[in-house]
């Protein structure tokens, strides 16, 4: 493959200029959004999506889930005879790095 050098021109298009109808649907929708009786009826929608608050981002989800199971994974540490015994050596056991350090292996 032989590269060779190339002028390149970038310039911004509006994607919706000149569009017929454009300006109208761009006000109709802002005017609907900014409404109050644009949010559909809680009986119409699943369930899920009523009971709760709604996640934004798969992140969050992952987030809350994580600090879930970390705290339920607290709790079962504090009554473990393990950490009795490893609290008196350490309060910090077992730690992130400790987690890391001894993952995959089988006690």
């Amino acid at each position: 493959m032989k590269l060779t050098k190339t002028d390149i021109t970038v310039r911004w298009i509006s994607g919706h200029n000149r569009v017929e109808g454009n300006k109208r649907a761009d006000k109709e929708a802002k005017e609907v959004a900014k409404s109050a009786g644009n949010n559909s009826l809680q009986k119409c929608l699943p369930t899920f999506l009523w009971e709760q608050s709604l996640h934004t981002s798969i992140l969050a989800i992952k987030q809350e889930q994580n600090s879930i199971m970390k705290k339920h994974w607290e709790r079962l540490w504090a009554k473990s005879p393990c950490h009795t015994h490893t609290f008196k050596y350490d309060k910090n056991l077992p730690s992130g790095s400790f987690h890391r350090t001894t993952k995959g292996n089988i006690w």
